[in-house]
């Protein structure tokens, strides 16, 4: 034992144990990186041979001396393995249970025929420094990865090492056994103790290289997921500023990140907008509702109005949906200005109510508003008068003026008559130059009255034609409501009423029986 403590030996198992220790704390931390799994299992396997080979020292059990040989040159096998796998190359299994298979049929030949001793060596010595070979060419030429490429070139320098001592080792047998030397013990012996001296801290140095290549993969990636993180970032944030909306990424209930336009729907700067809340660019009493959609994310888009910086306001679409897929956390809001969209709406609410030439009712909003005031009229028993004008030989003023001065004697008499009714008429053009005015609460002299004030100063109106100068006239008939009355009966009363007007010279008021 005293010899055994001061031989390479015991230091090299040592070596071995710590080999096997760190590779297993190299797979806990590298995973799920290939190849720390094969060169933990390798050097465990490599650890196991050698202490059943000290005791088949102690023991000089054939069966402990063929385990032992077997267990080293599949740990060893396994170790080449875990090369394959790391650079992603196809695994040469056969390798392991060809070289245990063929340690062991020598092993029991040596122990059946009380073989040489350095024959025995000698073949396994061939065998392990075979197995590297085909791992150091893939690492010394392997070209895939240049990040791992300078601890790959340590590492089949290192195997490379290994292999040429190992493979003189069985030179050094190979040379005994030929020559008939006698026998000496293994902790004796130069040609053993060989590997211990050269061949393990070669095997250990390239360990420490595998290391460093995994380091260097997992590095490789770091480096890679970070640039891909900041590609990431920055296409996220050139589609935030290249959409017509404005985003803003919120981070419970805060603005973490905004895009160009809506610092320029909000009027803020993008410092202004960064962690305040986003509650602020609304009105108090929409903010509970506001919650709620920042509750639900459900993508589901809503008319909101949006306070800006100035104190000013805007009409705007909000839409909220999740910034991931696991449950509550940040969410993306899309404020989208529709101001012009609502004004497009009014006008055209307003265009499907008015003519669009003289802004008078036109004839389907009329009927609507008329039906209703005088079903009134009839629950009150109020007055309610119906009057009809038309623009007298308006025919004459379109060929001779032109149309343009046609359109604009139209839109002039429009506009002034707008202005005279009150509030309560309804004033609509039923096509051409004939008009209608509802006037609620009046009797047939009020109407009377009213009529002649709208016919007066359409005679004042200064008109100007292809021509020259020319002025335009009007004739009404005028028709009280009475109980059973239909709007076609009104009408009818009120047109009657006009044509009257007409046949007595135009430009005058006539009232319907």
């Amino acid at each position: 034992m005293e010899a055994l403590y001061f031989s390479p030996m015991l230091l090299g198992v040592n070596l071995v144990l710590a080999v096997a220790i760190a590779a297993t704390a190299l797979w806990v931390v590298a995973r799920p990186i290939p190849g720390p799994a094969w060169w933990m299992a390798g050097a465990w396997m490599l650890v196991a041979g050698v202490l059943v080979f000290f005791l088949f020292v102690v023991t000089r059990s054939a069966a402990l001396n063929i385990l032992a040989n077997a267990l080293q040159l599949a740990g060893e096998a396994v170790l080449m393995l875990g090369i394959f796998r790391f650079v992603g190359r196809p695994l040469p299994y056969w390798i392991v249970p060809a070289s245990v298979l063929l340690i062991m049929a020598f092993n029991l030949h040596y122990w059946y025929t009380a073989g040489n001793s350095d024959f025995l060596m000698m073949v396994y010595s061939l065998i392990a420094g075979l197995l590297p070979l085909q791992a150091v060419q893939l690492l010394l030429w392997h070209r895939d990865e240049p990040a791992t490429r300078p601890a790959r070139l340590l590492v089949g320098v290192c195997l490379a090492i290994y292999s040429l001592v190992t493979l003189l080792r069985a030179w050094f047998a190979a040379e005994a056994w030929l020559s008939g030397q006698p026998y000496v013990q293994p902790y004796e012996s130069f040609s053993y103790l060989l590997p211990y001296n050269f061949a393990l801290p070669a095997l250990l140095m390239g360990f420490i290289g595998m290391v460093l290549m995994t380091m260097q993969r997992i590095l490789a990636g770091s480096r890679a997921n970070a640039e891909q993180a900041r590609q990431i970032a920055l296409r996220f944030e050139r589609l935030l500023n290249v959409s017509s909306a404005g985003v803003a990424v919120l981070k419970d209930g805060r603005l973490s990140d905004a895009n160009q336009q809506l610092e320029a729907l909000t009027c803020c700067t993008r410092e202004q907008l960064l962690g305040r809340a986003f509650e602020e660019f609304f009105p108090k009493r929409a903010r509970t509702a506001l919650a709620k959609l920042l509750h639900d994310a459900d993508g589901n888009v809503v008319d909101v109005d949006v306070k800006r910086g100035d104190g000013s306001s805007f009409p705007a679409e909000l839409r909220v949906v999740p910034l991931d897929d696991e449950g509550p956390g940040d969410v993306v809001v899309e404020l989208r200005d529709i101001a012009h969209r609502r004004a497009m709406e009014e006008e055209l609410k307003r265009l499907a109510t008015v003519d669009p030439l003289t802004g008078a009712l036109n004839r389907r909003s009329f009927n609507s508003q008329f039906e209703r005031s005088m079903k009134r009229a009839a629950r009150h028993k109020s007055a309610l008068c119906l009057a009809v004008l038309d623009l007298d030989h308006f025919k004459i003023i379109n060929d001779v003026q032109g149309h343009q001065a046609g359109d604009d004697a139209l839109c002039q008499f429009s506009q002034m008559c707008l202005g005279e009714a009150r509030s309560t008429d309804l004033f609509a053009r039923f096509g051409g130059e004939e008009f209608v005015l509802m006037l609620p609460d009046t009797e047939m002299e009020g109407a009377r009255i009213i009529l002649q004030r709208l016919l007066d100063g359409a005679s004042r109106l200064s008109m100007v034609g292809a021509r020259g100068a020319f002025s335009i006239h009007v004739s009404a008939g005028v028709a009280q409501f009475r109980q059973g009355d239909t709007l076609d009966t009104l009408m009818q009363r009120a047109d009657r009423a006009l044509y009257i007007a007409k046949d007595k010279g135009r430009n005058r008021v006539e009232l319907a029986d």
